[in-house]
């Protein structure tokens, strides 16, 4: 037998060049291993070996703290833990690989959402070898994906929403091309016409008017704009409700369609205002008998359910080239002319006569502006202190509203208020004068003053909403403010006015804690038997008989008066617009409770009246 060959030594040239690829590969995997963008580990015996930096930073681990730690260290809950190695038993011994979504837990508690792939370093004996684990963060595609799919749930809500309200306004429609066909007919309606009535809107109309001229230009011939309005409509929408004056408006449209031609429209600009379009006319007179002809039909009565109501209309006109050649211009002017015939006496008709009504369309302006104020923000309050004249002390604060208009500054209550009362515009400016009112006193209550009481106005309009004592409570909910911080004033005139319903209204608010004073008394019809039937716990006497007092022997007689019957009423006594300190001795001696005036303080801002708090006047 022959020997066999020796093996080569270590130093020999094979020996060295396999080691060195070997080292040389092990490094290269060993890198690949540590800087993968994906945590890997090595587990055996449910305990990990070895894991790279991305695994050990992934799960907050210092370098090697992985290592012989168990696996559950990893998991968000023992539950889930024992839930995995199940699985991933399951799965590694049949061969497959396990992939899988969990949320894992970090060294400090928090938890993350991880895609986790597993597969055996043994494929042919999966039980007896180790695991590798291979983890990779997608909590942001998570939640990039809970995002996408609230936005697709809300998005697909509309879509379904829409095509039900399509389905159900043409439910003979079946195809899909004729559904997007009535949606568009449909959009483009509404942005059109008027959703009470069906009519033109503003944007129909101007595109018709500008139309109209440009034929009138090239043809020749005459256009007419009306511009209608109907009287008192105000106080059917508010006695009645908007119920009835909605139904209203349907009827006075279809009688006004009825009355013009086929060329004509008929356009609702909003509220009770109607525009009408009058093309192809050879004159005024055309003009003059349509008009004359609307308002007798307009004045007609209407039977609703079974009420028979009545309205009139005001109706001014513009023509086309005698007054304007826009639409704007023509419609303005045709406003002007219908504020001078309701200025005139109403039911009527008049032609724009080139001298605008300076002071009706001043007073258009300034109640278009008044329905924007509250939203722009442009109402503040001012507060006037009350004093009581056996201390000396600030005993209360009357919030007085005043308007910062954009352009024309600083608005008198004298101009704007009469304006809110008629056009209905002052129920939700009170309910703002209260909200303001009650949130100022818990703003001074969070600076640590010591707050006097509040009195808020409410006018006789407000007084008489269904909605008042609702409304009331709902700010003194908002707000935590007590009520014994509010006293509410109303004019004698309101308080006399349907006293049974009165006596309610009072009687409700005195039981919540707030006070009631009666504002500018002694300029109504009291009668004391009433009087002494309302829960009224202040009585403030008009300025009006304040001012003369000293020198006008009646007048010092009403206000001596006045005191008296307070005082055998038991109620507190306010004497109002107060000026000289010869007016306050005179209220001393006949024992006047509290003063308000000028003599002490005007209205001032908030920030400014903070510092009477606690002072003696």
């Amino acid at each position: 037998m022959s020997k066999r060959e020796p093996h080569p030594p270590e130093s020999s040239p094979v020996a060295g060049e396999g080691g060195s690829l070997l080292r040389q590969t092990i490094l290269e995997y060993q890198a690949i291993f540590d800087h993968a963008p994906v945590g890997i580990a090595l587990s055996r015996n449910r305990r990990i070996q070895h894991a790279n930096r991305r695994f050990e930073e992934m799960f907050g681990w210092s370098h090697g703290g992985l290592e012989d730690q168990p696996g559950s260290v990893t998991w968000a809950t023992p539950e889930s833990y024992v839930e995995v190695g199940r699985l991933a038993a399951q799965r590694l011994a049949r061969g497959e690989l396990l992939e899988i979504e969990r949320e894992m837990r970090r060294r400090d508690g928090s938890t993350f959402w991880a895609r986790v792939r597993a597969m055996p370093i043994e494929p042919e004996h999966p039980s007896k070898g180790a695991t590798v684990w291979i983890i990779e963060d997608i909590t942001e595609q998570r939640q990039a994906m809970q995002t996408l799919q609230v936005s697709q749930h809300e998005l697909e809500a509309r879509v379904k929403e829409r095509t039900e309200a399509l389905a159900l306004a043409y439910a003979q429609l079946r195809r899909e091309t004729e559904e997007r066909e009535t949606a568009e007919n449909q959009v483009r309606h509404l942005a059109e016409h008027d959703a009470l009535t069906g009519l033109p809107n503003r944007r129909l109309l101007e595109l018709r008017l500008r139309q109209a001229l440009h034929d009138a230009r090239e043809q020749g011939g005459c256009v007419a704009v009306m511009f209608m309005d109907l009287d008192r409509f105000k106080t059917i929408n508010d006695s009645l409700g908007h119920v009835v004056g909605d139904r209203l408006l349907q009827q006075v449209a279809l009688r006004v369609h009825q009355c013009m031609r086929r060329p004509d429209t008929v356009a609702r600009l909003g509220g009770d205002e109607f525009v009408m379009l009058l093309p192809g006319l050879s004159g005024a007179g055309d003009a003059a008998m349509v008009a004359s002809q609307l308002i007798d039909e307009v004045a007609k009565p209407y039977e609703i359910d079974t009420l028979e109501l009545r309205v009139t209309p005001s109706v001014g006109i513009s023509l086309f080239p005698d007054h304007g050649d826009t639409p704007d211009v023509l419609v303005g002017k045709a406003s002007a002319a219908m504020y001078q015939a309701k200025a005139q006496g109403r039911r009527s008709y008049l032609f724009f006569s080139g001298q605008t009504d300076a002071s009706s369309s001043q007073r258009l302006l300034l109640e278009n502006d008044l329905h924007r104020a509250i939203e722009r923000g442009e109402f503040v309050l001012h507060y006037q202190p009350r004093y009581e004249l056996a201390s000396g002390m600030l005993c209360a604060c009357e919030a007085l509203l005043r308007w910062q208009h954009p352009t024309r500054g600083s608005i008198s209550p004298v101009e704007f208020v009469p304006l809110a009362e008629e056009s209905g515009l002052v129920v939700p400016i009170g309910e703002w004068v209260l909200r303001e009112a009650c949130q100022q006193l818990q703003r001074w209550h969070a600076k640590g003053l010591d707050v006097c009481p509040i009195s808020v106005n409410i006018s006789a309009r407000q007084f008489r909403s269904l909605e008042l004592l609702s409304m009331i409570r709902s700010v003194l909910d908002e707000t935590g403010v007590d009520p014994r911080l509010l006293e509410v004033e109303i004019t004698e005139t309101t308080l006399m006015h349907n006293t049974e319903e009165t006596l309610s209204i009072l009687g409700q608010l005195h039981a919540l804690g707030i006070k009631i004073s009666v504002d500018d008394f002694g300029t109504g019809y009291s009668s004391l038997a009433y009087l002494k039937r309302f829960p009224v716990d202040l009585l403030k006497i008009d300025r009006s008989f304040v001012h003369d007092l000293v020198t006008d022997a009646d007048d010092a007689i009403i206000v001596s008066a006045i005191i008296g019957l307070a005082r055998s009423l038991q109620l507190r006594v306010v004497a109002e617009g107060v000026e000289t300190p010869e007016q306050v001795d005179f209220l001393k001696r006949r024992g006047c409770d509290e003063v308000q005036g000028f003599l002490f303080s005007k209205p001032l801002p908030a920030a400014q009246i903070e510092s009477l708090f606690n002072l003696r006047y």
